[in-house]
């Protein structure tokens, strides 16, 4: 069973995370997921969590050769409901996550293998 959290902020992920990992979930099941590739990759760094951004905002416009085979194996948005779904999200909780970054949130969601 998987469990989703949106948040505003680092601060507020950095929380969010230390519950989840007191409640006994594993760093390596703790997902960060950002619109942003830049934030979510700085935040999971930071927090020592896995990092997913959703490939539907990008920080550059007008990305090199590297950028655009990373863009090849990054998330696209269309994948983002296959990710929640394969932690174990319910359709419910997806649409709510889909919502939560559209609004400039990060959603965070720990599971258990």
């Amino acid at each position: 069973m998987a469990v989703m959290k949106s948040v505003e902020n680092g601060v507020q992920a950095k929380s969010v995370i230390e519950s989840f990992v007191a409640e006994g979930y594993s760093r390596d099941h703790i997902h960060l997921f950002a619109h942003s590739d830049r934030r979510a990759e700085d935040i999971a760094k930071l927090l020592n969590v896995d990092a997913s951004a959703t490939g539907e905002t990008t920080d550059n416009d007008n990305p090199g050769f590297f950028e655009t085979i990373k863009n090849f194996f990054q998330p696209t948005p269309e994948d983002l409901p296959t990710q929640l779904n394969n932690l174990g999200l319910s359709s419910l909780d997806q649409n709510t996550a889909q919502t939560d970054l559209d609004a400039g949130k990060l959603v965070i969601v720990a599971h258990r293998p």
